[in-house]
């Protein structure tokens, strides 16, 4: 028996889900989403919880036992949709799997990154996730203390020893270059993502190469990540004595920002000039036109990213995924004029 000074013994989540017979993301959500839980099982769990002294406060259970069922997700910038639909998924991804995520928003801010890894340290985190606009050098989170248990979605750093899920950008700009060369296009124009990354040079020199293969000659427009770039490119190819019939956006926000750009200079999509994008936000759906655009499987890489930190974390197993794209066919594509 404990005496009156010695600390109670706090029973970690694993114990809990023992003793009443269910798995521990179940008492996870017993806890964080009751809703999820059928009423009978979640009544169940939280009367065993209790009769063992749980709480599901994580900072609380993070100090005691110095393990925590908290993830960072690191993200640039949570106003571009990409972030935004990736952290809707891995908060469900990571909710299944009985972890409760933590959105940092960095905006791309280095310093920024390093507080957010450092703070998580100190509440035990057992592995994170990032996903920036640039390279990363997981070498610089070694001293945070997470290292392998660092997951990189869409960046590929296989020079450093850590996990990473990606998509095939290669294999998603041909997807749209194919496309629109089988609905006529002959001069296809390219704006480009931001520079510096593995995504980036992939589907630029994707973009190129086809332009090659099909004795095109290749028409980019600047570089960036946002809706400027697009209306950029927009002001560029209004200029031009001949213009291109059909452009490909490094990213679905790129596209969003040509298309209301051409539109205010009388240039219509698809009549004057197709658009394709590159994400298959839900949002290109509701864009006017709506946005065809190459497919990246958003859910999946959230739901991959987890396992793989939970694969590294226990066994030192490093893996790089990379998923296959698709194409979503609207109206923003169409015959060349």
């Amino acid at each position: 028996m404990q005496s009156k000074g010695e600390l109670m013994s706090i029973p970690s989540i694993d114990e809990v889900a023992a003793a009443a017979g269910v798995h521990k993301s179940t008492v996870s959500r017993a806890f964080s989403r009751p809703e999820a839980v059928k009423k009978q099982t979640r009544e169940h769990v939280l009367a065993v919880a209790a009769s063992m002294g749980y709480s599901m406060s994580p900072l609380a259970q993070a100090l005691r036992t110095k393990t925590s069922t908290l993830v960072p997700l690191i993200v640039p910038d949570i106003t571009n949709p990409f972030f935004a639909e990736l952290a809707k998924a891995m908060t469900a991804a990571a909710g299944e799997r009985g972890y409760q995520l933590i959105l940092c928003v960095t905006g791309d801010d280095a310093g920024a990154t390093a507080g957010y890894l450092q703070a998580m340290q100190s509440m035990y985190a057992p592995f994170a996730v990032i996903a920036p606009f640039t390279r990363v050098d997981p070498a610089d989170f070694e001293a945070y203390g997470f290292g392998s248990k660092l997951v990189v979605i869409d960046r590929i750093e296989s020079e450093h020893q850590v996990p990473t899920v990606t998509v095939d950008s290669g294999t998603g700009i041909r997807l749209a270059f194919d496309h629109l060369v089988g609905l006529g296009h002959d001069s296809i124009a390219y704006v480009s993502g931001i520079v510096g990354t593995h995504t980036a040079t992939d589907r630029r020199e994707a973009y190129l190469e086809l332009a090659a293969e099909h004795g095109m000659d290749p028409i980019e427009f600047g570089d960036g990540i946002g809706a400027e770039a697009g209306e950029r490119a927009a002001i560029a190819i209004e200029a031009m004595p001949t213009r291109p019939t059909a452009v490909i956006a490094a990213n679905d926000l790129v596209a969003f920002g040509l298309i209301s750009a051409l539109g205010e200079r009388g240039i219509r999509v698809p009549e004057h000039i197709s658009v394709v994008g590159f994400d298959g936000l839900p949002l290109g759906a509701r864009s006017n036109p709506p946005l065809t655009s190459v497919q990246q499987p958003i859910t999946e890489m959230g739901r991959i990213a987890i396992e793989l930190a939970e694969q590294a974390v226990a066994t030192d197993d490093i893996q790089h995924v990379v998923l296959e794209p698709t194409l979503l066919v609207r109206s923003s594509t169409g015959p060349a004029r």
